[in-house]
């Protein structure tokens, strides 16, 4: 079947993944601007306070934590194309907030609000994109969101190395308001986009759903491909509404205990790599490590970011999302320990006043440079895009806008506690840490490999209706790779033969057609 209607349409809707890397790989960059360091630091071009600092970059968390948990219930009640379009509204006033404010009074409430938006968004686009691609596509298209969000941050790196060295407010403002024209991309586009066929059959628009899901595979609705999808779709939807409604507390009850638990703490133990120290503070980290060209090296780190997202896109469907993030732990954990060991071996020395370098070593700065690269590639190749594909396919349809909610709640949580503590952990001023937080970040790494290895079970080439089967056979996770459904249903049985006489009938009407003429 072809799937270019499919393909275009969870490109585009990925472009919330953007909005969420961009603010991520902003905030970076624009602590260590001098104009900012004037608005919100204690003057004489001193660094911007541990604790002025931590509340500017994880308040943004405190929006995004609330807006996932509300999202669930604004795409059941709106639906998931008009819930996305609402969010990027919310997201457009936090931002214009942010522009206006050079204090604290006006950019802390812009950026929860941003951080709402932001929130709402990071729970319905994999949301949208999963129940709208085909299986054999999913991992791939879910994985596109995390593309989108690795662009997002190296484009504000790319914006940010270019105004760092501007006069006056500008230099900080400009960088934030760039994304009044990115939310109002998205929110206008989605106008003209369907909603999910499987949301639409929920809300009982039986041909809303079939026009839809003609639409995202451009097929005509007598196609056999269309008629099975659709029978499928059906056929679960009517066994889960004879089970009710669900709430949050039914995602904690019996057989979703279990799938809530792991799409929570897989999102935490993606947080918890510390992938985000590197994006939030990267500018300042580097500093610290004795590297003095900070910004390109942000912007080294965003391009490696980019261009490890494409791996898994390729490996995501192919080795399956077990192999994938297990590899992943492998590679993140070399990384972390060897940046860890060199800042460890070979400390800088910084200006108490200012940060500046004062003393470092190039060899050094050169090794940390390239292992958290290597560390990034192992992320974004895997854990990043991973952890999303596990969290959106593994609920069945009547818990899954909550449950993806809760997960993402989870994300926004930790991504909340990181940035609000790191710099207390780190800067020279507090825990005086520095680079040995890697090692903080190497085991914690390691717990996610062994959570994943023990609980989480292989969904790659399931249909999501299929996936209720795998978590009921009680197969362990490590031997689920092998797990086959026992009744690969034709849940309409007389599929063939009905679209066969739809195909003749046309054929015949052709045919008729030319002879008359």
């Amino acid at each position: 079947m072809t799937n270019t209607s499919t393909i275009l349409i969870c490109l585009f809707v990925s472009f919330g993944g953007f909005l969420f890397g961009y603010d991520t790989g902003l905030i970076s960059g624009i602590l260590e601007m001098e104009a900012f360091k004037a608005d919100f630091g204690p003057g004489n071009g001193a660094p911007v306070g541990a604790s002025t600092k931590s509340l500017i970059v994880s308040i943004l968390s405190v929006g995004t934590f609330f807006g996932a948990l509300a999202a669930g219930q604004l795409a059941d009640k709106l639906g998931r194309r008009w819930a996305i379009i609402c969010s990027s509204g919310v997201f457009l006033i936090g931002v214009a907030l942010q522009t206006a404010g050079h204090n604290l009074g006006l950019m802390l409430p812009g950026r929860i609000i941003a951080g709402f938006g932001v929130g709402l968004l990071s729970d319905l686009i994999p949301l949208y994109q999963a129940e709208a691609a085909p299986k054999h596509l999913r991992g791939t298209l879910v994985s596109t969101y995390q593309l989108a969000i690795t662009i997002g941050i190296l484009a504000a790196f790319g914006v940010n190395q270019g105004l760092q060295n501007v006069d006056g407010r500008a230099s900080y403002r400009v960088p934030i308001a760039i994304q009044f024209f990115f939310g109002a991309f998205l929110a206008g586009g989605m106008f003209l986009l369907p909603d999910s066929p499987r949301n639409l059959l929920r809300l009982n628009r039986r041909a809303d759903a079939l026009s839809a899901l003609c639409r995202l595979r451009s097929r005509p609705a007598h196609d056999v491909e269309i008629i099975n999808e659709m029978a499928e779709m059906e056929q679960h939807l009517r066994f889960e509404q004879e089970l009710g409604e669900a709430s949050y507390m039914d995602c904690f009850r019996g057989k979703g205990y279990r799938r809530t638990m792991i799409a929570i703490w897989i999102q935490a133990f993606q947080q918890l790599t510390g992938v985000n120290f590197i994006f939030y503070y990267g500018t300042t980290f580097f500093r610290q490590a004795g590297i003095e060209q900070a910004y390109l090296t942000s912007t080294i780190t965003g391009v490696v970011n980019v261009l490890s997202t494409f791996p898994a896109l390729y490996m995501i469907d192919r080795m399956g999302r077990r192999k994938v993030l297990l590899m992943g732990t492998t590679i993140m954990l070399i990384g972390q320990l060897v940046v860890g060991a060199v800042g460890t071996a070979y400390p800088a020395t910084l200006d108490p006043n200012t940060g500046a370098v004062l003393t470092s070593n190039s060899k050094a700065g050169i090794c940390t440079i390239v292992f958290t690269c290597v560390f990034i590639y192992g992320f974004a190749s895997t854990w990043g895009p991973g952890a999303w594909v596990v969290t959106t396919e593994i609920f069945p349809l009547r818990l899954r806008s909550k449950g993806v909610a809760l997960a993402t709640a989870s994300n926004w949580f930790w991504n909340f506690v990181l940035g609000f503590t790191t710099p207390y952990i780190v800067d020279p001023d507090e825990g005086d840490l520095g680079p040995k937080i890697a090692f903080l970040w190497a085991a914690l790494i390691l717990a996610g490999g062994v959570f994943v290895y023990f609980l989480v079970p292989e969904t790659k080439g399931l249909a999501l209706e299929d996936v209720d089967e795998l978590f009921d056979s009680g197969i362990p996770p490590w031997k689920s790779s092998a797990f086959i459904v026992s009744d690969k249903h034709n849940p309409h049985h007389d599929a063939m033969e009905f679209a066969g006489k739809q195909n003749a009938n046309i054929e015949n009407q052709k045919s008729e057609a030319t002879i008359g003429a």
